[in-house]
């Protein structure tokens, strides 16, 4: 008991107390900006001539800087077996703030998901199948509403999310009704569980708990979970469950919570590829296709009508938003097919998922080979990249920490300034400022982990051949 104590105390002891004053100080400060927010309009006066928009995109650069300081604090100066668990506590209530500051406002600014969320719940408890009917439709007239009806974004079309979020929908209305501030709530509880889930894989996985400040303290995971109600929050939890579950051997829940996160959002199915391995990928297929399969039962009655709004969101190119190589691509060939552009790229992620698949992974190397697929997928992302389809990768990168995807957080919020301009055309300065960097850093990355391989690989043949000569009785 003692020298458990007294390595406790060692490994406190070995992270500097200068870390211990600067994130609680840079934790203080962010979470000033989170509770005063969009009223920093009304305080400082340089800041009222600036759209709500503009306005977002400052506090978001703000929070960024601080973000990115205490992430480097702890990477770069705490040792990697050192743990102070009262830093992981200050940075979790600190994560929990920064949050709660957020629900009572309603999301004016940015995206107004949240209330097609919120109707389609209440279509539901209706006993209307979201899937038959769009918002506009007479069918629908006498739940329209003042609060949420007219707040609806595309009420021409049905809606798009899949039987996973619908379920959840419907049990959301259930608990908190029209209220947006109650649904907001529920995604940030999701949110804060999978901060602790979270915890618990880094810890499981042999690396530094500190580390979770990268998922924690994001301001783009804050903004778009906490202000907006993004499904990311549901999605985000049981994908890192997923990811637990694998994690501690216990693959086959790994896999149904993987098919839960996937009916949610398309997105994590991808990651399927690199939760099988030669013996389980028959018993994984089948348990993920049974899972999507039962969970869309109570809808399949509306037919070809299931799909909702997803054909048109691939096929039409005014849905694109903020994709870099989907951008470059289409202005080198002008004449390109966007919805072929768009199903080529589906198939490249499908091959990309198709060697994963195949591949033979030793087991604590899934979740690297599910960053790998995330990250395609963000790169080669087929329709849109909204600026809250990058918490996807987040979760990862707290596990791997790198600058590209890390950075790309921080820069991704740019695009909504595409909202800001009076054209609605995105700013050619924004997707450079966004990818440049994280394109360079992603192919200095690969190309210096080749050249670091190629390197132990030259260093393991020459200590074999120094063994071979040892043994040889060459060098007594």
């Amino acid at each position: 008991m003692d020298m458990e104590r007294h390595s406790h105390n060692q490994a406190n002891r070995s992270v500097p107390r200068s870390v211990l004053v600067i994130v609680p100080v840079l934790g203080i400060v962010s979470g000033a900006v989170y509770s005063i927010n969009f009223r920093i309009h009304s305080l400082i006066p340089a800041f009222s001539g600036l759209s709500s928009l503009q306005l977002y995109v400052v506090l978001f650069l703000i929070l960024s800087v601080l973000y990115l300081g205490s992430v480097v604090v702890v990477l770069k100066t705490i040792p990697p077996k050192a743990i102070s668990w009262g830093l992981i506590l200050v940075i979790v209530i600190f994560s929990v703030f920064f949050r709660i500051s957020l629900v009572p406002s309603k999301p004016a600014v940015l995206s107004g998901d949240m209330y097609r969320f919120i109707w389609d719940g209440k279509v539901q408890l209706e006993g209307i199948n979201p899937y038959r009917f769009p918002p506009e439709a007479d069918e629908l007239k006498a739940l329209r509403d003042d609060q949420i009806y007219p707040k609806i974004n595309r009420k021409e079309y049905p809606t798009i999310y899949p039987a996973g979020a619908q379920i959840f929908f419907r049990i959301a209305h259930l608990l908190t009704g029209n209220s947006v501030a109650g649904f907001k709530s529920i995604m940030v509880v999701f949110d804060i569980l999978t901060i602790l889930l979270l915890l618990a894989l880094l810890k499981k996985r042999g690396l530094n708990p500190s580390q979770v400040i990268i998922y924690a303290w994001n301001p783009l995971v804050v903004f778009e979970i906490a202000y907006s109600g993004h499904l990311e929050g549901v999605t985000i939890f049981l994908m890192v469950g997923a990811l637990y579950l694998v994690a501690i051997h216990k693959k086959i829940p790994g896999i149904v919570m993987l098919a839960l996160a996937s009916a949610v959002k398309m997105y994590p199915a991808l990651l399927l590829a690199a939760f099988l391995n030669r013996g389980d990928r028959v018993k994984g297929l089948v348990t993920f296709s049974a899972t999507i399969l039962a969970l869309y039962l109570p809808f399949l009655g509306v037919g070809s009508k299931i799909t909702g709004f997803l054909p048109v969101y691939l096929e039409n190119p005014y849905e694109s938003f903020n994709l870099g190589l989907k951008y470059l691509l289409m202005r080198l060939l002008p004449g390109v097919d966007y919805y072929l552009l768009s199903l080529f790229f589906i198939l490249v992620l499908a091959g990309v998922g198709l060697v994963v698949f195949l591949k033979n992974k030793r087991e604590p190397d899934l979740p690297w080979y599910a960053f790998v697929l995330t990250g395609w997928l963000m790169v080669l992302m087929p329709a849109s990249l909204h600026p809250w389809y990058v918490i996807l990768i987040i979760p990862f990168v707290a596990i791997y920490p790198g600058a590209a995807w890390l950075i790309f957080s921080c820069t991704v919020t740019l695009s909504y300034l595409k909202y800001a301009s009076p054209q609605g055309i995105m700013p050619g300065w924004v997707l450079l400022v966004e990818y440049l960097p994280l394109f360079a850093l992603l192919i200095i990355g690969y190309i210096l982990k080749i050249y670091g391989t190629i390197n132990n690989n030259k260093e393991y043949r020459g200590q074999v051949s120094v063994q071979k000569s040892i043994d040889c009785g060459v060098l007594e």
